[in-house]
């Protein structure tokens, strides 16, 4: 019998698997829901793979043109905001990571870390993970690369 990698979150749901982000634990508006729980795809997965729909580079410039964070700290490293993106193109059910640049655990300046938070929420309209025309949730992820307390790029 064969079954592709995609089939895979098909025949098992993705529950105990690394990276799954705990509904208990999870951070933002509680009442989020995905459309699928067994099957939350990594956001590359899919003809049309989860992405912002107007693109990274606008990203940038979102978080350059409304973001103030001048003067929170001078630290470097890595903060990643991991979350899903139901079949809707709705992003919930977040999460947050901080590792220095040596990318052991860390903890940056909590209003950096706040301010940050609160500008990704307000990002909307995802793309969903589609296959063959029928859309599905994924798990993403944005991770902002500081440097000396400065947004230096943001990933992926």
């Amino acid at each position: 019998m064969f079954f592709s990698s995609c089939d895979y979150y098909i025949v098992e749901d993705y529950t105990d698997h690394i990276g799954v982000i705990d509904k208990s634990k999870a951070l933002g508006d509680k009442d989020f829901k995905a459309c699928f729980e067994e099957k939350i795809f990594p956001y590359y997965y899919g003809r049309s793979r989860a992405a912002f729909y107007a693109g990274k580079d606008s990203i940038r410039s979102y978080f350059e043109d409304n973001f103030l964070y001048k003067g929170i700290g001078t630290e470097s490293g890595y903060i990643t905001f991991r979350f899903i993106i139901n079949c809707k193109g709705e992003a919930g059910r977040y999460e947050i990571r901080e590792v220095g640049m040596d990318f052991k655990d860390k903890k940056f300046h909590p209003e950096l870390v706040d301010r940050l938070f609160e500008r990704v929420k307000t990002l909307k309209q995802w793309n969903p993970v589609e296959f063959y025309g029928d859309r599905y949730d994924s798990f993403y992820h944005l991770t902002f690369k500081i440097v000396n307390g400065e947004i230096d790029e943001i990933l992926p």
